[in-house]
């Protein structure tokens, strides 16, 4: 989750979020417990039934197509992921499957036949689904909140009823989205700006945010490589100098760095938006900028540094920098000196400046509708006559 500031002045209590940008004086209020989120959640309709159970040996592991960065378990089964917006998909025959899970910080959306579980924090427990008609069946499990350390997917595994398919095949494109809170959908669901952490939570959901929205209305899957309160040279307020995402992004686990990584899909698309926690709080005592204008000329080289690094890892791949721009001038002169750089090492590229979103979810971070507009502009970039 973002990490949140607090400072009581007088009356006022000043809070700001990290992946925000953004302060507010909020007023103070009489406790609101929070509802809380259940470990399973199963639509009336769905047609099937599902449940949570201690892990069961025996069953046979279905072969899956997943996508997102991870590293391999120990065991030798499933996924250990940390970065947002892992999923996984499947295919079957039978009237039952079984999902294995390790993870007690996060929720999960399964969708099966078109409706859907959700688990969250399910531990160490299996999700037996059973009931299903007979005949083929395609599964996908999603992660949809924000991790806050290691975590294992240990995948799908037939159950005495089922019989393995083929795996669904790849979607022809995949777009990688780099970023911060905002990438990672942090409580893009709610409808208020004041919320408690669980609320942040239960509202997150990274399958809603813009990068899948994209994905979806160009026929790609997606990779999301994001973090609450991480930037480029500096993170929000200052903190943590040496966990910036030019040192995370190589990690297939920010909190177990020396997890090796499993082997990647090369991106057809790289999306970068890494300014927001960089230009939008007041540089603290001991930073080594005086001021916004000498942070300004160090970013655009720094950016231009960092996307052509993913240039080399990923050829031929489309580059697009995306910019907040309410963010203000030192954010937007900075990404169009990264632009004019990488023109002139030849790396074409796309920038897209943002307008003002409404930032009317959590602490100030985007709602649904700011989610949708900004796909819209990314989409309306990349459908268009050609980079910069």
């Amino acid at each position: 989750m973002g990490a949140v500031w607090t400072r009581r002045i007088g009356a006022a209590v000043l809070v700001v979020a990290l992946g925000a940008g953004a302060a507010f004086l909020a007023w103070p209020e009489p406790p609101r417990p929070a509802t809380p989120v259940p470990a399973l959640s199963l639509a009336g309709d769905a047609g099937f039934q599902a449940e949570l159970g201690p892990p069961r040996p025996g069953w046979t592991a279905l072969p899956a197509q997943a996508t997102g960065r991870a590293a391999a378990d120990p065991s030798g089964l499933g996924y250990r992921h940390e970065w947002p917006g892992f999923h996984a998909s499947a295919r079957f025959q039978g009237t039952g499957i079984v999902l294995r899970f390790d993870d007690a910080l996060n929720r999960w959306r399964v969708t099966l036949d078109g409706k859907a579980v959700e688990v969250s924090r399910p531990g160490r427990q299996d999700l037996h689904i059973r009931g299903l008609a007979p005949g083929p069946h395609q599964i996908r499990a999603e992660k949809i909140s924000e991790s806050s350390g290691p975590a294992l997917f240990g995948g799908f595994f037939l159950d005495d009823s089922a019989q393995a398919l083929p795996p669904p095949d790849p979607a022809p494109r995949l777009i990688e989205f780099i970023g911060d809170s905002d990438t990672v959908g942090f409580a893009n669901t709610a409808s208020r700006r004041d919320c408690e952490a669980e609320e942040i939570y239960a509202a997150t959901d990274t399958s809603r945010s813009f990068g899948p929205q994209v994905a979806a209305a160009l026929g790609a899957d997606y990779r999301i490589v994001a973090r609450s309160g991480i930037g480029l040279l500096r993170n929000y307020g200052g903190a943590e100098p040496d966990r910036t995402m030019d040192r995370l992004y190589p990690l297939a686990l920010p909190g177990q760095p020396d997890a090796p990584a499993l082997p990647e899909r090369k991106a057809d698309i790289v999306v970068i938006g890494l300014g927001s926690n960089v230009f939008g709080s007041e540089l603290a005592p001991g930073e080594r900028w005086s001021d916004k204008g000498q942070l300004r000329h160090e970013f655009g080289p720094a950016l231009a540094d960092f996307a052509a690094a993913r240039a080399q890892e990923n050829p031929g791949a489309t580059l697009v920098l995306l910019a907040f721009g309410e963010y203000g001038p030192e954010l937007v002169e900075a990404h169009r000196t990264a632009s004019a750089l990488l023109d002139g090492r030849g790396l074409a590229n796309r920038l897209v400046v943002l307008g003002d979103p409404r930032r009317n979810a959590c602490l100030w971070h985007p709602s649904a509708e700011d989610h949708a507009m900004i796909a819209q502009a990314l989409v309306a970039a990349l459908k268009g006559p050609g980079p910069n």
